[in-house]
């Protein structure tokens, strides 16, 4: 009978140990992966703006993948700078928000991340919205 305990309580301690070091290698092997560069291009999008980045956020917690974003901004006129850098000072690490000056800036940007996953969504584009893992 103890026996017979012992090799129930072994099989389970097996058993433990096995989904623990899954667990481990799963874990390692995400953490090894390099982020997703979101480069959002806007224009007037004060109405929409947060909930585009507190959904990219969400995702990738959801996801446990790591994000970047860049927020590109083609002069808008209103509160979409301003809703931006708000968001971004409670999440600094996530985001570069850039006033659009010229058009070269964005071929400076996605250099920047050339050997990283860029994925560019212009806002105003509802093609391009599909790169946004809500719309996929």
């Amino acid at each position: 009978m103890i026996v017979g305990l012992l090799s129930i309580i072994g099989a389970y301690g097996l058993a433990i140990a096995i989904v623990h070091w899954g667990r481990f290698r799963l874990l390692r092997t995400e953490s090894s992966r390099k982020p997703i560069h979101y480069v959002l291009i806007t224009r007037n999008n004060a109405m929409h703006i947060e909930w585009y980045l507190r959904t990219l956020l969400f995702f990738s917690r959801l996801k446990g993948r790591e994000i970047r974003i860049a927020l590109l901004d083609e002069n808008s006129e209103d509160d979409t700078l301003a809703i931006a850098e708000r968001l971004a000072e409670s999440r600094a690490d996530h985001f570069d928000i850039i006033e659009w000056n010229e058009a070269s800036q964005l071929d400076h940007l996605i250099a920047r991340y050339e050997s990283e996953e860029v994925v560019l969504v212009r806002l105003s584009n509802k093609t391009d919205m599909q790169n946004i893992p809500l719309f996929q």
